[in-house]
């Protein structure tokens, strides 16, 4: 085995270890969802201090032990730093990354989900979006990636506009795009309805970002 492994991934998971440590979980593009430790990231000072955060985009430099990672270096892309001083978009972007973390594997190719989890955090930044839209839109995308998308015909009362909006902007769309397009309130709203509801039959453990998400 290679002592040492570069990956691009995101911080999706961040948890305190002894007294100055971090574990990390790191969704990437090369290994899918892996989990490493950083020695000293929150001692003062540290030049982990700030790139092993929720949300900190970038390449990361693994060594690779004999039954873990251990993180050596970290060249930080994007920190998205605009969710410090949001706190309903940051729940948001917990939640889809919870989401994300549900249905990726380490040594699976996540590649599709990790491009689709930066997109909705750009969306989320953008003035031009409702947080509520990239959510909807977010979830049926991943669902459909996940192959786990129940058809729309099992759903009672899908509209013509709303099959057709799935179908024609989600379905077909590639993550590039995928934010592209707006909707009228009430096709948002049956969108909306729809993706719970696949949530809600699809997801079999509670949700903790979204339990705090929804009292906001």
């Amino acid at each position: 085995m290679q002592d040492f492994l570069k990956v691009m991934g995101m911080v999706i998971g961040s948890f305190p270890v002894n007294e100055y440590d971090k574990r990390i979980t790191i969704l990437t593009r090369e290994c899918g969802k892996i989990t490493a430790f950083v020695k000293g990231a929150r001692r003062q000072g540290s030049r982990f201090l700030a790139s092993t955060d929720l949300f900190c985009f970038g390449n990361f430099e693994l060594f690779v032990g004999r039954n873990s990672y251990n993180v050596q270096n970290a060249e930080i892309l994007n920190f998205f730093e605009c969710f410090r001083d949001d706190i309903v978009g940051a729940y948001y972007g917990m939640y889809f990354m919870e989401l994300t973390d549900f249905y990726t594997r380490e040594n699976n190719d996540s590649s599709m989900e990790l491009l689709l989890l930066y997109r909705a955090l750009q969306g989320l930044k953008s003035d031009k979006l409702d947080n509520s839209f990239v959510r909807t839109v977010f979830e049926l995308k991943l669902f459909i990636i996940e192959g786990e998308m129940i058809p729309l015909e099992k759903i009672e009362n899908v509209s013509d506009k709303a099959y057709s909006v799935i179908m024609s902007h989600i379905y077909r769309s590639d993550i590039e795009n995928l934010f592209n397009f707006r909707v009228e309130d009430d096709v948002h709203r049956e969108l909306m309805r729809i993706s719970d509801y696949e949530r809600k039959h699809l997801i079999d453990r509670p949700i903790k970002s979204l339990s705090v998400l929804e009292t906001l």
